[in-house]
């Protein structure tokens, strides 16, 4: 994993030096994200060095999920610091995933001796709520929104040379996982979106082909917190 200076970071405000170094001196390199097979508290904040996944919420009997698409330079977590509830915590990743991991525990001590931690833990949470509310908001509309909101979601986060055609590899077993749709239902929209010829679909993998096209068919979605259609 790559050497980390408080230069190469994606600060999601301004805070002084000496915090930096105070946040990279508790960081714990990782990689690949933990999936939990029983209810748990969120355990920190993940800042993503690189890959592309999402972090989902999900029912007992998996009937039901809620994720939120995330790669480099995101801070993920902050929001659960607070609160002790527990969840099934999953995760796909579309791309492999590295991190620095922050405990709750350590951030926690540190805030005690250093109030301008709490404007650290704000930011990072108003960077990611908009995406975390517009989640909720996409789950209200139909599969086909769902489904496209997710395909453009991942698109906006990867990185894309300019001309060059958007690959997502995902398999419909995953995007089923992360829209909470069933299969039958993946491929039925996947099949009418490919007959427009705005994506063309491989075995793992879901090309881009008119991205223009397919962010029109967002203009019925409510995108008040966030559009992954934005640059």
């Amino acid at each position: 994993m790559a050497e980390f200076s408080i230069d190469t970071l994606h600060w999601p405000c301004k805070i002084s030096n000496d915090l930096k170094h105070q946040l990279l001196n508790i960081a714990q390199p990782g990689k690949g994200l933990q999936n939990t097979q029983k209810k748990a508290a969120f355990p920190g904040i993940y800042y993503i060095t690189s890959g592309l996944a999402t972090y989902y919420y999900t029912s007992e009997n998996m009937n039901n999920a809620l994720g939120c698409v995330f790669g480099a330079h995101d801070w993920i977590g902050a929001y659960s610091l607070g609160s002790n509830a527990e969840f099934f915590i999953f995760s796909v990743e579309f791309e492999p995933v590295e991190y620095l991991f922050f405990s709750k525990q350590k951030i926690a001590q540190l805030a005690e001796s250093n109030p301008e931690v709490f404007k650290f833990l704000y930011y990072c949470i108003i960077k990611m709520q908009p995406r975390l509310l517009q989640v909720q908001l996409t789950a209200l509309h139909n599969k086909e929104l769902r489904i496209v909101y997710t395909l453009l979601a991942l698109a906006q986060k990867k990185q894309i040379i300019k001309g060059a055609k958007i690959s997502i590899e995902i398999t419909q077993e995953q995007l089923c996982t992360v829209t909470g749709l069933s299969r039958p239902r993946i491929n039925e929209v996947l099949k009418k979106i490919e007959k427009h010829h705005e994506i063309s679909i491989e075995r793992g993998k879901i090309h881009i082909i008119d991205l223009k096209a397919l962010g029109d068919r967002l203009n019925q979605l409510n995108t008040m917190f966030h559009d992954p259609r934005a640059k």
